[in-house]
């Protein structure tokens, strides 16, 4: 019988290591068709990297661990909202799911509207196409009660071909604006998330160097002490 493999725990170096990548990745803001691409290759670059010890890291994975870490981040910051005036200690962790829980939650959001706005369009479109159908079936009845005059026949004609022609121009024209006001906002929000990632770098370059020189502190002191128990 085989032994089943125990579950390993994510360690915390483990998900600071995830969260830096994803920070540098944003494979969430990938285009649709492409963002398990992105979590691919998040996955690959710590698998690639000596310090992460999770050989078995995929796109899946990745991309389930980190959506654990956003959703229990969530929750935290709701309780921490409930129990006011207690102060936290602010890691480099915590600082990134600040940072990536609002990128999400706006693209999120983003998605969300796109969907909205798409419905809206096609019931604009369905909605001027029953007018259509309806202004045509009046002038087919009015035609058939008036087929013996051949004038009134043209006329009902090219009433509906005007009338179709006109809600067609309307439609795209709707459409058209609609599209560059989505297109705006796209680029606006494209635009603030670039300055949020590039704010998200920096922390994480602030921290990098900050632990790089505590750590040659570390080692400056343990010399010294050293040099101070060999002289004794």
């Amino acid at each position: 019988m085989t032994t089943p493999v125990k579950r390993r725990n994510y360690t915390d170096e483990e998900d600071l290591m995830l969260l830096r990548q994803v920070s540098l990745e944003l494979p969430f803001l990938a285009r649709r068709g492409l963002i398990m691409d992105k979590w691919t290759a998040v996955a690959r670059a710590l698998v690639a990297s000596d310090e992460f010890t999770r050989t078995d890291l995929d796109a899946k994975k990745a991309n389930n661990r980190f959506n654990a870490l956003i959703d229990s981040h969530r929750k935290h910051n709701k309780d921490s909202e409930r129990a006011s005036g207690v102060s936290e200690e602010v890691s480099e962790k915590v600082l990134l799911l600040d940072d990536l829980l609002a990128v999400f939650d706006d693209a999120k959001d983003e998605e969300a509207k796109r969907v909205v706005s798409t419905q809206k369009a096609n019931q604009h479109i369905e909605n001027l196409g029953s007018i259509v159908r309806d202004e045509a079936m009046m002038s087919l009845g009015k035609r058939k009660q008036a087929c013996d005059v051949e004038g009134a026949v043209g006329g009902g004609s090219n009433k509906v071909v005007k009338m179709m022609a006109i809600l067609n121009e309307q439609a795209k024209s709707d459409l058209k604006f609609k599209k560059e006001k989505h297109n705006s906002e796209i680029e606006e929000r494209r635009q603030d998330r670039e300055l949020l990632l590039g704010h998200i770098r920096q922390q994480n370059e602030a921290m990098q160097k900050q632990q790089e020189l505590m750590q040659q502190q570390q080692e400056t002191l343990l010399k010294l002490m050293s040099a101070i128990i060999n002289k004794i």
